[in-house]
């Protein structure tokens, strides 16, 4: 059974009402479950960071988080927030954002109950703060007199290089989650998969091919997509053994950072596209979600020690060739980071 499914059937008997579009913000938690072994704090002031080069994005405790300049800023603050991205030039924050909204849910035996509805909006503002601008809306319509509202989850969003088009996954609770490009000038909506099971979407540098996990087989692997032709997903399929899942491409488009799953193991690997080379760029078992720094010379990851998540980077060194990485920096401090969003880094 897959990951989504599992969680699907824990919501179904939590809730009654079986709305499964809420598991489909959790689905691809192929990540080591971590509980922390106590709640830690996130800080709500300005913090002090080490400085690494551009601007990163990440998740803690349902909120967005930014670090520029060895400091570190918190963006919202509803505890709703989540999988964070960044335009190319750093200046724009996108995010999705869970809400709810009470209703009615028409179960597969025909019976008709009252139900929370959950949803995703997709959200983006200035990355040095700002007003918010609401880009797709995940309460799509509202029936007032009959509850049945239509609801959407818009998950993982991510800005072409160029900041013309935004790539998510789209789910509307009816089983699948797919891939769509929308046109961030005329609005305009382009699905590039039907009936897949998709996520963690990902541009390539020349914005020609986005990258996303797939779990429409038992194991979860990578899938490339030529962003305007519909149908078009390449799986990978010279990866290790072991679950890929979580990539993001190089600056230089020729390599993919991601994450290896084998048991309860999960490592940073490095994937040569062209070549099929791959390299671990760790092995401790506990890191994951990797993102490439905009110089390709470092990349950041999170790393769980004593139930703890932390954003970690590391400088690349030699590795690309084969040879050792640098040791890895903490950059945050115990502030317990959200495991299953993947950071964003860019200029």
């Amino acid at each position: 059974m897959r990951p989504r499914e599992l969680i699907f059937g824990a919501i179904a008997i939590a809730l009654v009402a079986g709305y499964g579009a809420l598991g489909s913000q959790l689905y691809a938690s192929v990540g080591p479950s971590v509980l922390p072994t106590a709640m830690p704090t996130a800080p709500r002031t300005e913090v002090r960071a080490p400085k690494v080069p551009g601007t990163l994005a990440f998740a803690i405790q349902g909120d967005i988080f930014v670090i520029r300049d060895g400091l570190m800023n918190g963006q919202t603050a509803e505890g709703r927030n989540h999988q964070p991205a960044l335009s190319a030039d750093g200046r724009v924050l996108l995010f999705s954002r869970r809400g709810q909204i009470d209703g009615r849910s028409r179960l597969a035996t025909g019976q008709i109950v009252n139900a929370q509805l959950g949803f995703a909006d997709i959200v983006s503002k200035p990355s040095t703060g700002g007003s918010e601008t609401l880009l797709v809306a995940g309460l799509r319509t509202r029936d007032a007199a009959g509850g049945f509202h239509g609801v959407s989850w818009y998950l993982s969003p991510a800005v072409s290089p160029d900041g013309r088009r935004l790539a998510y996954i789209e789910d509307d609770g009816g089983g699948a989650a797919d891939l769509v490009v929308m046109d961030l000038g005329t609005r305009r909506r382009t699905p590039l998969s039907l009936g897949a099971d998709l996520a963690d979407a990902a541009w390539s540098p020349d914005g020609r091919s986005i990258v996303t996990t797939s779990y429409n087989t038992e194991e979860p692997g990578l899938v490339i997509w030529a962003a305007d032709r519909r149908g078009s997903g390449q799986r990978l399929t010279n990866l290790p053994e072991g679950d890929a899942y979580r990539a993001t491409f190089s600056p230089d488009g020729k390599r993919l950072v991601y994450t290896l799953r084998t048991g309860a193991r999960n490592d940073i690997h490095l994937f040569e596209i062209a070549s099929g080379r791959d390299i671990a760029l760790t092995a401790d078992g506990r890191s994951w979600n990797g993102v490439m720094s905009p110089d390709g010379r470092w990349v950041a990851f999170l790393r769980e020690q004593g139930g703890v998540i932390d954003l970690y980077a590391m400088e690349l060194g030699d590795a690309p060739g084969g040879g050792p990485s640098k040791p890895a920096i903490k950059l945050t401090k115990g502030q317990g980071i959200d495991g299953s969003s993947r950071p964003a880094w860019s200029e």
